[in-house]
């Protein structure tokens, strides 16, 4: 295998208890990707995803970072949950949360100097949330939500970016933006991981599909994968398929 992967799953499994809920994952990005990951609900989207980031434990199998395992591997690695996982009613403003983007860099002491502060207000200058940066995380709306969390990720850096369901809740301009900033990642040579479950937009949006449903059904170029046979494989009789010209529009 290539040094040059920028993330490489080797034989990955994952269990909650004695369910099964990952099974032989295998799985190379290279650097300068933007990779949407798709399957239905109970797929082990979130958990592979946890799994990468070293908030799961697999129960066998390897994951390799920017050509380390463990935790020098995830040095690389910048993680953004889902909005459903935070405490948004934590009394911390939007630029705190950004900060804390920069903690690994600071050290213990977080002793904040130029090129910290410089990275937090462009970070949060990226995702247009200046001016709210000292509003409680609470009172923004859940587009402005995860712009801050986005920000912070930006704050953070890193060559790997994994983001679960991203547009979740959040309003038209924010996805365009969320989009934008997606984009520039990439095209600045990170790689750049997304849950994602709008499969209206996925050819728009990504250069290669992972299609999961506990196991990897298809991965590649989106142009590729993203075919009614792939998407009926993956989602078996839940999903109904309609064409038209180059979009797959899904009912669930």
């Amino acid at each position: 295998m290539s040094s040059e992967d920028a993330l490489r799953i080797q034989n990955l499994n994952l269990s909650y208890g004695t369910e099964r809920v990952v099974e032989n994952v295998n799985l190379r990005l290279k650097p300068g990707s933007l990779v949407g990951i798709v399957g239905p609900n109970g797929a082990g989207k979130s958990t592979l995803i946890k799994a990468i980031a070293g908030a799961k434990e697999p129960d066998s199998g390897t994951i390799v970072i920017c050509g380390e395992k463990g935790r020098l591997g995830r040095k690389s690695l910048t993680y953004v949950p889902q909005r459903g996982e935070v405490d948004w009613d934590f009394p911390i403003t939007a630029e705190e949360v950004v900060r804390q983007g920069r903690f690994a860099h600071v050290g213990l002491l977080r002793r904040f100097g130029g090129e910290d502060n410089a990275a937090v207000a462009n970070a949060l200058n990226a995702v247009a949330m200046t001016e709210l940066r000292h509003r409680q995380i609470g009172e923004l709306s859940g587009g402005q939500q995860q712009r801050v969390f986005l920000a912070r990720a930006l704050a953070q850096g890193g060559e790997v970016f994994l983001m679960d369901e991203p547009f979740a809740g959040v309003d038209a301009a924010t996805e365009k933006a969320i989009v934008e900033v997606l984009r520039a990642l990439r095209d600045a040579g990170k790689t750049v991981v997304v849950v994602h479950h709008d499969l209206v937009t996925v050819s728009d949006y990504f250069d290669d599909l992972v299609l999961l449903n506990r196991t990897i059904i298809a991965q590649g170029p989106t142009a590729e994968v993203f075919t009614p046979e792939n998407m009926r494989e993956t989602y078996g009789g839940n999903l109904a398929i309609f064409e038209r010209r180059d979009v797959i529009a899904a009912v669930e």
